[in-house]
């Protein structure tokens, strides 16, 4: 299985890192740096389906990279699943607050994992015709050529004042459960998504504050 498959599956399972949230306490301790991911209202009819907690007692989870696995440390962590109407997921998103002291080393473990997974999956491309920053958020990811495979796209967003990281599965399903049909379609909602999202993001903190 290649490596972005292997990675958006580990995602979306997260081998136990995140727990359905069965009662409203368990969403209402997500701190407040995280809250602003939990809500979105996009111009079609994508939208947020479940949000899931870490599991208690988790505070890290480990990523692949070219000088072997590394140790991503977590203050905190949701799960954030994203569907069209009548659709399978399009989207596993996790939001996760990195510590202040290894914020910057952690940064540059997620990005050597993104470069790690682009180089040891055929058929993928980095995205390269991103903005140097969307709504102050540092962008990078990378794609697949064509829709074959679990995951089409994987996207690091980098919130550098508050130390949150999200991880972004684009995921791929049967033709009559999606809402693109062509990777033009595919790249056109990954755009609006990204673009959407950040921004309902933007907005959001500003309540939380």
């Amino acid at each position: 299985m290649h490596t972005l498959a292997r990675a958006g599956i580990a995602g979306l399972l997260s081998f136990g890192l995140y727990s359905p949230a069965t009662a409203a306490g368990q969403l209402a301790d997500i701190p407040k740096e995280l809250k602003p991911y939990t809500s979105c209202h996009f111009p079609d009819d994508l939208q947020i389906v479940r949000v899931d907690p870490l599991a208690a007692g988790v505070t890290a989870r480990t990523v692949d990279t070219a000088d072997g696995p590394k140790q991503i440390d977590m203050d905190a962590g949701i799960r954030v699943m994203f569907s069209y109407l009548f659709a399978d997921f399009y989207a596993n998103v996790k939001a996760e607050q990195l510590p202040g002291a290894k914020y910057s080393h952690l940064k540059k473990d997620l990005l050597a994992n993104l470069n790690y997974t682009q180089a040891h999956t055929q058929g993928t491309t980095m995205n390269s015709s991103l903005p140097q920053n969307l709504h102050k958020f540092e962008v990078y990811g990378e794609d697949r050529d064509k829709l074959e495979g679990g995951v089409l796209g994987m996207y690091l967003l980098f919130d550098n004042e508050s130390r949150v990281v999200t991880t972004i599965y684009l995921l791929n399903q049967e033709s009559y459960q999606r809402k693109f049909q062509s990777i033009e379609e595919y790249r056109r909602l990954r755009d609006q998504f990204l673009e959407t999202y950040t921004g309902c993001i933007r907005d959001n903190q500003a309540l939380y504050r």
